[in-house]
Formats: structure tokens, C-alpha cells, sequence
């Protein structure tokens, strides 16, 4: 099976495509290229590794379809070659420019167009991906993680098919955001215990938008507890932080009226318990309960959204 070599240039970011050897022809209209970071399990995305620019990104998506109602992408994935890179390409004359030939290449073993109609260029240089077993294999737990650093997001693989020429196309469609918590009013949020109360609500929202369902869960549960342990002190200035499990009870105690305390804390916060339990390996054996889904990283969201709101800390 033959590979296909895609060749950007650095300074007019105009594509070539074309055969190991570097001899290739302008890809036209010039197509969507975006910086792709990662594909496989979502667990093993190095969140700290991101490539800035084009001229350190390992992987690149090729978009050649995208409807933007469904958030569905097809394209081809490329990886950056082992070989020397920039590299040295023999290409024909690109349609964009207007002059008769593009400028020759530092170096390059000829300047300006040979017998055949070629022309020197360096070029960033991918070779076309092809999908292992492991990911043939789950593919419904594959995402392509487009972009960069804090603008990049996952893309749940929908299917892999093997065009004639040898290359991948992937079609995949954006992972919708979990929720959104709402904003908070630092000045309502009690003096002591701001920073961490803070801190935690942020680790929380960031979660929503690239982590794991139960790395969710789990920042939802800190947030929770961090946020509770703060209004019980308002109540209880005197003794240590509680476990969501013991909040719960806390503010569902009699002491907050005669109509059984604030259910809507308690139960807010006996639920996250809960579906943060689910994501432990005993009690997966133990009740044969199944690891923290999409669905539950939703609901958290909304129930840690809840708590922020009915303790009067959000703007709406």
C-alpha cells in the first residue's frame, strides 16, 4: 500500500500533495488544515504535550467535508515525517501564483523550473496515517483531539474507511460540551475559604471541556465538598472539613427547619456521592456497577451548578 505525502509551505502555507519520493502537485482550492494532537482512548491524551505551530505539530487533519448543524467532519489524518523535515520536494508550478515560477529554494539542487515542468520547494513534510488494529479494533471509544493546548477538543471517531489511494478518511463529530456552571460572586463566597472554594470551581469547569466523564465526576466532587465545607462553617465555625457523605447529612439536619433542612443541598450532594462511587474498582466487583458515563458527568455538572446557585454565590 502506497502512502501519500502532503507538503506545506511555511511562508505562503500552501499545500502540496504527493509520492514518498517528494514529487508532488498543489493541492487546490487550498484545503482546511488543523493542528491535530492526539488519537485513541481519551484516557491517554497527554494534556501538557500540544505542538503551538505548524512547524512542531506531529500530527494534521486534512478536512474535506464539515457540517456545522450535525458537528460533523470527514477528512484525512497525516503524520509528520521521520525523515529530514522541512524537506526537499519537486512540485509543479502552484496555480496561486501568478508569475511564472514561485522562488527557488535555498539549496536546492536546481532554481527554477527543470525539463519536466518542476520546481524546487522546502516543505513541511506528513505522510498519510494509517489506523492500527488497536483502534480498528475500539473504535467507539476513539477521539481526535483537534487543535492546541487551550483551544484544542476532542472529536468522537464515527468510522474509518480506506480510500483507493491507500489513505484513511475519518469521519468524526465534535464532543458536545458537558455543561457550564454558572459564573460566581466572589464576595458572597466566605473570606476563608474563597481561594480554595475558587480554585476548585475552576478545575471543575475546565473538566467539563476535555476530560474523561469520571475525571469530571471526581472535579465535581472536590468542587462540592470545597463549596459545602465552606457554608457549613457559617453554621459550625469550629471543627474539620466533612466528606460530601457527612454534608449531606449536615444540611439535611433538623436545625435548618422544621420541613427536614435544605434538601435541595443535600440531595444535591448525596447524588454526587453517589455517581463519584461508581468510578471505584470495588464498587464496580462489588455491585456490578458500570464506570461514570457522559450522562453522569452531565448531570454532576448540573447538580454542582445547583449547589453554587441555591447557596446564592452565582449570578443567576
Amino acid at each position: 500500500m502506497s502512502q501519500v505525502y502532503l507538503g506545506i509551505d511555511e511562508n505562503t502555507s500552501l499545500v502540496y500533495e504527493g509520492s514518498p519520493s517528494c514529487y508532488g502537485h498543489a493541492a487546490w482550492p487550498s484545503p482546511f488544515v488543523s493542528i491535530a494532537c492526539h488519537i485513541g482512548p481519551l484516557s491517554e491524551w497527554q494534556r501538557r504535550e500540544y505542538s503551538p505551530t505548524l512547524a512542531s505539530a506531529q500530527w494534521i487533519f486534512r478536512e474535506d467535508f464539515f457540517d456545522p448543524v450535525a458537528r460533523i467532519r470527514r477528512g484525512r489524518l497525516y503524520k509528520r515525517s521521520h525523515a529530514i523535515n522541512p524537506a526537499s520536494w519537486h512540485v509543479q508550478r502552484h496555480p496561486a501564483f501568478t508569475s511564472a515560477s514561485r522562488p527557488a529554494a535555498p539549496g536546492a539542487a536546481f532554481h527554477g523550473t527543470d525539463a519536466r515542468g518542476y520546481e524546487s520547494a522546502t516543505l513541511l513534510t506528513f505522510a498519510s496515517w494509517v489506523a492500527p488494529e488497536t483502534i480498528l479494533r475500539n473504535q467507539r471509544d476513539a477521539v481526535l483531539v483537534l487543535g492546541s493546548g487551550d483551544r484544542s477538543r476532542a472529536h468522537s471517531v464515527l468510522d474509518i474507511e480506506r480510500l483507493a489511494n491507500g489513505e484513511e478518511l475519518l469521519t468524526i463529530r465534535t464532543r458536545a460540551s458537558l455543561g457550564t456552571l454558572p459564573d460566581l460572586v466572589d464576595s458572597m463566597i466566605p473570606a476563608e475559604h474563597r481561594t480554595l472554594v475558587l480554585q476548585q470551581y475552576e478545575k471543575a469547569a475546565t473538566a467539563a471541556y476535555r476530560e474523561t466523564p469520571e475525571s469530571v465526576v471526581d472535579r465535581c466532587r472536590e468542587a462540592a465538598a470545597a463549596a459545602l465545607n465552606a457554608a457549613r462553617t457559617l453554621y459550625q465555625p469550629e471543627g474539620k472539613a466533612l466528606d460530601l457523605t457527612d454534608l449531606a447529612a449536615f444540611f439535611a439536619s433538623e436545625q435548618f427547619g422544621s420541613r427536614g433542612g435544605r434538601l435541595i443541598l443535600s440531595n444535591a450532594a448525596r447524588i454526587i456521592a453517589r455517581l463519584h462511587s461508581k468510578g471505584k474498582s470495588a464498587e464496580q466487583v462489588n455491585h456490578r456497577s458500570v464506570a461514570p458515563t457522559e450522562a453522569d458527568a452531565e448531570c454532576v455538572l448540573a447538580l454542582l451548578g445547583t449547589i453554587y446557585r441555591d447557596l446564592g454565590w452565582s449570578k443567576a
